[in-house]
């Protein structure tokens, strides 16, 4: 009987396991491609099923990139996190409204943080300068409360630099005619979340410490 318990214990242990580090998407599809997209980086086969493969929500991201400090946790994917955005940022054959869309779907939802986060973060200040129009485009056609997630996420900062103000004065400018009830809602995320957002796990050591 002791054994049959003992057993029972064992199952039970690598089940919890297994389920813990289980994860929304294909992780080894992920990897495959992303190991045969270094071999062929300019190949728009390659880029496409890269890119295909690669996270299409923000819950989906973070649940691959994550950290976690409990013992026996993988992190392989965690350290992978930067070359795989890295890689994405150079996905130049996919169609910019489909890239586009899908680095907004990334961004409703999204919690600034370290590393995963921050990377995603800066990807999208990247294609924001490189493809405005499409971007602004994509935006001005989801729900007004998803454009403020977006520009939520998109705004959050620890630091109130010239940069973040200077950006924000240029795609005011550029888009204010044309994207007049859009510049509002981003008006309204600069003011409250420029400076104003700790990383996450700041913020919850903050508040455990009350």
């Amino acid at each position: 009987m002791k054994r049959l318990f003992s057993t029972i214990f064992l199952l039970a242990a690598l089940l919890a396991t297994v389920s813990a580090q289980s994860f929304i998407i294909d992780i080894t599809r992920l990897n495959k491609t992303y190991n045969e997209l270094l071999q062929n980086p300019q190949s728009q086969h390659s880029q496409r099923e890269f890119f295909n493969a690669f996270p299409s929500s923000w819950q989906e991201y973070y649940d691959t990139y994550k950290y976690c400090e409990r013992e026996g946790y993988d992190l392989s994917m965690y350290y992978k996190a930067f070359e795989h955005i890295e890689a994405l940022e150079n996905c130049t054959t996919i169609n910019d409204t489909l890239y586009c869309n899908r680095l907004i779907a990334l961004s409703v939802g999204a919690v600034l943080d370290s590393d995963a986060p921050n990377y995603l973060q800066r990807l999208l200040h990247y294609t924001m300068q490189h493809k405005n129009d499409v971007f602004m485009h994509c935006l001005s056609q989801i729900e007004k409360g998803h454009q403020m997630q977006f520009w939520q996420f998109y705004w959050s900062n620890r630091i109130d630099g010239k940069n973040q103000k200077q950006e924000f004065k240029e795609l005011y400018n550029i888009n204010k005619k044309k994207y007049p009830c859009l510049m509002k809602t981003m008006s309204v995320a600069f003011e409250y979340f420029n400076n104003k957002v700790l990383f996450i796990e700041d913020f919850i050591n903050m508040m455990n410490s009350k």
